[in-house]
């Protein structure tokens, strides 16, 4: 299994060293998406990958299929250039995403879902926390997860514990239904996570790497409302018999079962198209509304199969 968190010396780096400036740019930016690559570290950019930063810190921009239109200037990322070339990145993307060529709808999506759970105004609120997205790991899934959280209930937060959540999105209702290879539909997501699910040894050991991402994220300032998953103050007395307080860390219990959800955007509640997709053998799969019209996600909104109505 191919970690997906980062070592300490690089944890440090973009923490408080050399890297320092490429963390509290993302952090500052509602648009900017920084993810956990165990050797390196990925900036999204409306679900685009737009900087890569590597362990020996080489920063590599993006590739060669956002230029595409004659004429269009390339700038080299720099540290010490990186506003200019980030904003110059993020405006090949949209010029990019505004032609025939745009494909990043669903990861849009997924990437304003990590945002609004873990660093909005709301992020504190809601009962998922984003460690994760667009990971793959033949070893141990076969496919891919667009999101990978967990759920930690807000009203429940003395209790510190968390439950693996996968969640795949689809946008309208074309991605819902199976229609060969190059539209996998529903079951296919849903078959994959069963499979995974019955491998314990390597769900305990992903949910593990997971949540020490989720940890280095709130050490770098990527998620908020983390403040008591991973620490507890405890009451001391001094050398004087004063009472103090000090916070020390503590581990989380992971759920042994995971969860798995499906995150339908924009689907077109007259279409028929979920409830025929339904009808194949998805008995415990579970959907979950977004918050109204944002993507705040809370754990009663989810329903079950049978909960629909169509």
């Amino acid at each position: 299994m191919k970690k997906r968190s980062i070592s300490n010396s690089f944890l440090e780096q973009l923490k408080t060293g050399s890297l320092k400036s490429i963390t509290d740019y993302v952090r500052v930016d509602p648009y900017l998406d920084l993810e956990l690559r165990g050797d390196s570290v990925m900036i999204y950019y409306r679900g685009g990958k737009v900087l890569t930063v590597d362990e020996k810190g080489v920063l590599t921009g993006l590739v060669d299929e956002y230029y595409l239109s004659p004429g269009t200037e390339r700038i080299l990322p720099s540290i010490d250039g990186l506003h200019d070339y980030l904003a110059h990145a993020k405006h090949i993307v949209d010029i990019h995403e505004s032609t025939k060529n745009s494909k990043l709808g669903e990861k849009e999506i997924q990437q304003r879902v990590v945002y609004e759970n873990n660093l909005s105004v709301n992020a504190d609120n809601t009962d998922y926390f984003i460690a994760d997205v667009e990971w793959a790991d033949n070893d141990v899934l076969c496919g891919r997860a667009d999101i990978v959280a967990f759920r930690w209930n807000h009203m429940e937060h003395c209790n510190r514990i968390v439950q693996l959540t996968l969640i795949e999105v689809k946008q309208g209702e074309d991605a819902i239904r199976t229609n060969g290879e190059n539209s996998p539909g529903l079951k296919k997501h849903y078959n994959d996570y069963l499979k995974f699910k019955e491998k314990p040894e390597s769900v305990n050991r992903v949910a593990k790497d997971m949540l020490l991402v989720l940890k280095q994220k709130k050490e770098l300032g990527l998620v908020k409302g983390l403040d008591n998953l991973f620490e507890k103050k405890i009451t001391e007395k001094d050398a004087w018999g004063n009472k103090v307080q000090r916070q020390v860390e503590v581990e989380p219990k992971i759920e042994a079962e995971p969860d798995f959800l499906f995150l339908l955007a924009n689907y077109h509640h007259y279409s028929s198209n979920l409830q025929i997709e339904c009808e194949k053998q998805l008995e415990d799969c579970k959907f979950i509304n977004a918050s109204f019209c944002g993507y705040g996600l809370y754990k009663d909104l989810i329903k079950t199969k049978k909960e629909l109505t169509f």
